[in-house]
């Protein structure tokens, strides 16, 4: 009787190795791991300001070209006392997967010989023209990945003021043609990604 419930017990035992060994076994199967990567398409970021990348642009003055408003009293393609014109501003989005938000801010510059040169206005994509007085700050949009216009463009309007609130007198406008330094606008442009 006793050899029988050792046998038992024995048995007992082997089956519950058994099905341990099986439970092991089954729940194994169930805690495999897996690795690899995932996948992900990174938006398009070229803005083109005037026909240049605005991450290879090495200065503003090799992407803006003045026109001058023709007057028959100054030689073509100089500024001058009086002397009225415009630059453009184009900004192309067609290979940009984002929306983004430009900003446009113009001053005399510290460096130049003409602190008369003012900014008169600006249009935004041939808008009605818009006045400022003597500085342009912060013209600022938005420009959407989903807007079919890929091409905005600014027009920036400029003068060399002469008379009334001129703040150089007829002497500092001749010394500034002597000084061989040239009439400056100091441009600063910041384009930024919309995230929300």
């Amino acid at each position: 009787m006793i050899k029988i419930k050792k046998w038992k017990l024995l048995f007992a035992i082997c089956a519950l190795i058994i099905c341990i060994t099986q439970v092991q076994q089954t729940y194994a199967k169930y805690l495999d791991t897996k690795e690899g990567d995932t996948n992900f398409t990174v938006a398009k970021w070229k803005i083109l300001l005037n026909n240049q990348d605005i991450t290879e642009a090495t200065s503003m003055s090799s992407l803006i070209n003045p026109i001058y408003i023709e007057n028959e009293n100054i030689k073509e393609n100089v500024v001058a006392p009086g002397r009225e014109g415009y630059f453009d501003l184009t900004i192309d989005s067609s290979n940009t997967e984002v929306s983004f938000k430009y900003n446009i801010s113009i001053a005399n510059s510290e460096s130049s010989s003409v602190k008369d040169l003012v900014i008169t206005g600006y249009q935004i994509n041939n808008s009605a023209l818009i006045t400022v007085d003597k500085e342009l700050n912060n013209i600022t949009n938005t420009i959407y990945y989903t807007d079919p216009n890929k091409l905005n463009k600014i027009r920036i309007y400029f003068k060399w003021i002469d008379g009334e609130n001129e703040t150089m007198d007829n002497e500092s406008d001749t010394m500034a043609s002597i000084a061989g330094i040239d009439a400056k606008l100091k441009v600063n442009i910041s384009f930024v990604q919309v995230v929300n």
